[in-house]
Order: C-alpha cells, then structure tokens, then sequence
C-alpha cells in the first residue's frame, strides 16, 4: 500500500451518504502547490467510516489539512466517445487533521 501525506484545502463541501450503517465521504480537494509557475493540482477525496464524519464535521471552505492518504489514478474515457482516455487522481483519506490558525 502507498502512503500519501500532503496539505490539502477544501474546496467543495463534503458529500455524506450512509450505506447500510456505514459513512461515505466524497469532497473535491486542493493540493497546496510551493513552485509558482505550477497552479495547485485539484483531486477527488473519498473516506468511509469516522474518517468521512471527521471530513464533514472540520469543513470550512479553503480551509487547511494535513491528509494521511493512499492515491489511485484511474483512466476514464472522455464523455464525447473518442479513443481518448484521461488520467482522475483520487486518493482514499485515512486520517485527517486540522491546520486552522
């Protein structure tokens, strides 16, 4: 298993659904960025149990974390039905903690 740590901010607020007495978490995350000519990589986060009650309790909008993580790229054909395939990064949170100031 990989083991992915950064500093993320929120930027959608959190999506909780509950399947069969078990937590699922959706949210669209930030990756902080330190070159400046590189914009900040925007990726999907999905956590289950009290990890996803964790991730929607602590959000606030553009606010900071440090995320403990594993990461998946996944290859999905574009909506308009070519041979072209593109690249989603999703990562699984493990643990989540707070940057707030």
């Amino acid at each position: 298993m990989n083991i992915f740590v950064c500093t993320a901010y929120l930027l959608s607020q959190p999506k909780l659904t509950k399947v069969k007495h078990q937590n699922f978490c959706y949210t669209l995350l930030s990756l902080k960025n330190l070159l400046d000519n590189i914009p900040n990589i925007k990726i999907k986060a999905f956590a289950k149990g009290k990890v996803a009650k964790q991730v929607f309790d602590l959000y606030k909008q553009k606010n900071g974390m440090v995320i403990e993580s594993s990461i998946y790229i996944k290859k999905m054909k574009t909506l308009d039905n070519d041979k072209k395939k593109s690249k989603v990064i999703f990562i699984k949170i493990h643990k989540i903690y707070n940057l707030s100031i």
